[in-house]
């Protein structure tokens, strides 16, 4: 082998010559060709040698590891283009980068698949590199390999495990999800069927019977509700909204739903805000109740004397961002010794408090993780005798336009609500029980109730009655409820119109947003209360809209835009506005408009990102969101554009969406503008 072929890649003559440099004159007066060619034969590494000037570059030397590694001699090599290692799974994509490398004389490092001379297979670690003499001129391409089969290997399998892993946790949940549905029909008549019983005159034995028999469905529908929820966090599918919310809202609803247990015990229930802290912030309203529910819960069970009190207060400048919140009580308290493994699954900090005060052991991890998927991280303080404090801090910015948020919440004494306006409600469930239960309660309310038990019936009875509500159970025969509603939506005039309240087993984002795209207008998870399903229903009456178009008067004409064909079309629809107004305290229309105008700003801005993605999927979605909004605010121009849009999208025309999102774009900015012109706030 001649000195500069056995040199460095890059000058070889330069190389040998920096050698020399640092070596003693007995090394040189070895050789030094001879020794760096001995050197390159004894490494354990493959190493070639391809002559450039020769046709096909074809290898000129090889070292003894090369043949080792593939099995070929090296007279079965000389001359050779090294292209006889491929095969049929060699990536061509590598083998083409290779190629481009070479003819563009830079170094390369690729990992192939190359076969054997006895036709195995092994992965190579392949480094090409071209040399230089001192002219510049191309000498040689020098080729490093290492036999990398053992680490791909590895690599494979631990790719292999991972998916393994995936599938489990898919079919876990899978698994619950149905298992939940299964278990959540039957709980809903056992539950549904002892509220009857409790309503029924009752010996103070049998009574005492039925409220444990619901008590212990009550803490049973908990757990499961608590398994369904680590599942589908460890499941990533989980997912954590970002949206304008009253920070004293949630906080407030937290409270209500402890009253009832604090007053029992005599306990005094608050919460305190600072105020510096925004009325109105971005984030996950549903995330943050169910952990200062959970919190709350947790104090409340765990206090006898004293009471609960709930802190919201800003992040001091310099550590970080965000609102500190904290659960603070009075009660039992948690030895130091179990402090750090009390956010652990099913962990309490002594194993009789599950036989005391009940719980799955859950609820604290699943506050951990919901507080870390929101950006946040939680702890506690706690002495045993001297009560626990939990804190954690979150990223809530401040919404647009915010003002301050009240000082002191405590629950609402929850005067008794105004009777809602009683007609005809449609039942379509399969379940006789739940038949029964469900219009038991209904009838009980006021209500006048038709039964019907698969979804082609609930269809036909929707066309041919004028039902004010229909409750519809998602999973039927013949017809399931999500079919069926698509249906009763095409129905014409006002009975395609008709609220549907959706009733399911099944909880997850995935089916309530499955059944908000067939145009169902709520969601009851079972098992359903009294209490519960008449709020519902309520809910769901009172978001319905009827407004009969009028004419504005002269002096006030309605703000327009050119429709598709050039007309001038209604900006607004005045009639709604008005209904709203007088539904609404007053002084409250413009904060709601306020509102109104920074969700649809954060929706639009979804929108353009899905439009630029090509997900035409999330068009549909955020299309569907900005339908309702709009057309509870009057933007009836704007409704009817995002109604067509959200069909296109759905129908995967995306250069018509495409088309229609701009306008849906134009007309939401002038239909903002035309909500905050005083004649329509005054």
């Amino acid at each position: 082998m001649s000195r500069s072929t056995a040199s460095s890649p890059t000058t070889p003559d330069a190389a040998s010559a920096g050698a020399r440099a640092i070596a003693s004159p007995a090394f040189d007066a070895l050789g030094v060709a001879g020794l760096l060619e001995a050197a390159i034969a004894a490494v354990p590494t493959g190493v070639t040698i391809a002559d450039p000037a020769l046709p096909d570059c074809p290898i000129v030397y090889v070292n003894d590891a090369f043949t080792r590694m593939t099995g070929y001699l090296p007279d079965e090599v000389l001359g050779r283009n090294c292209r006889f290692l491929q095969g049929a799974r060699t990536d061509a994509a590598a083998v083409a980068r290779v190629r481009e490398a070479i003819a563009r004389r830079t170094p390369i490092t690729v990992e192939l698949l190359n076969y054997r001379k006895d036709g195995s297979r092994f992965w190579n670690e392949l480094h090409v590199a071209p040399v230089f003499d001192a002219a510049g001129a191309l000498k040689a391409f020098i080729g490093i390999q290492h036999d990398i089969t053992a680490r791909k290997k590895a690599e494979a399998g631990r790719e292999r495990a991972r998916r393994l892993a995936e599938r489990a946790n898919r079919t876990k949940s899978d698994f619950l999800a149905a298992m939940s549905h299964e278990i959540r029909t039957p709980m809903n008549g056992v539950m549904g069927t002892l509220a009857l019983l409790l309503e029924t005159e009752l010996d103070a034995e049998q009574r005492a019977y039925a409220e444990t028999a619901r008590q212990c469905g009550k803490d049973l529908l908990a757990i499961i509700n608590d398994i369904l929820d680590i599942s589908r966090i460890e499941a990533g599918k989980l997912a954590i909204e970002s949206v304008p919310f009253r920070l004293a809202e949630v906080v407030r609803a937290v409270l209500d739903l402890a009253a009832a247990a604090a007053a029992e015990k005599g306990l005094k229930l608050e919460a305190r805000i600072a105020p510096d802290v925004p009325d109105t912030v971005i984030g996950d309203p549903l995330r943050l109740k169910q952990v200062l529910t959970n919190l709350v819960d947790n104090a409340v069970k765990f206090t006898a004397v004293g009471g609960v009190t709930v802190t919201i207060d800003r992040v001091p400048e310099g550590e970080g961002t965000g609102l500190a919140f904290a659960v603070i009580d009075t009660g039992i308290g948690i030895p130091p010794s179990v402090q750090k493994r009390l956010f652990s699954r099913f962990a309490q900090a002594d194993p009789s408090i599950t036989r005391r005060f009940g719980g799955s052991g859950l609820g604290l991890t699943i506050c951990r993780r919901l507080v870390s998927l929101m950006g946040g991280e939680i702890g506690l303080e706690s002495q045993p005798g001297r009560g626990t404090t939990f804190r954690f801090v979150l990223p809530l910015p401040a919404a647009e336009g915010a003002g301050s948020a009240p000082e002191r919440v405590l629950p609402d004494p929850s005067p008794p609500k105004p009777p809602a306006a009683r007609g005809r409600v449609l039942i379509a469930e399969d379940s006789r029980t739940n038949q029964l239960v469900a219009a038991a309660m209904l009838r009980r309310a006021g209500w006048t109730v038709d039964v019907v038990s698969d979804g082609r019936e609930a269809v036909r009875r929707a066309a041919e009655t004028d039902y004010a509500l229909i409750l519809m159970d998602v999973q039927m025969p013949e017809l399931d409820g999500l079919a069926a509603s698509r249906r009763i939506r095409a129905l014409p005039g006002p009975r395609g119109q008709v609220p549907i309240l959706a009733v399911s087993g099944a909880t997850t984002e995935a089916d309530r947003r499955a059944c908000a795209e067939a145009g169902m207008n709520g969601f009851l998870p079972k098992p359903i209360d009294r209490t519960t399903l008449l709020d519902a229903v309520e809910a769901v009456l009172a978001e319905r809209r009827t407004p009969q178009p009028s004419p504005p008067p002269p002096s006030a004409p309605p703000p327009s835009f050119g429709d598709e064909a050039g007309r001038e079309e209604p900006l607004l629809d005045r009639a709604v506005l008005a209904d709203l107004r007088e539904s609404v305290q007053p002084g409250r229309l413009p904060q709601l408009l306020a509102l109104f105008a920074e969700e649809t700003e954060t929706r639009l801005a979804r929108l353009a990102e899905a439009m630029a993605r090509k997900d035409l999927g999330e068009v549909a979605r955020v299309a569907h969101t900005l339908k309702s909004s709009a057309g509870a605010f009057g933007a009836a121009a704007l409704a009817r554009a995002v109604t067509a849009l959200e069909e296109e999208a759905r129908a995967g025309r995306g250069p018509e969406a495409a088309r229609l999102a701009e306008r849906v774009a134009a007309l939401a900015r002038a239909s903002l503008a035309a909500l905050r012109a005083p004649e329509t706030v005054g």
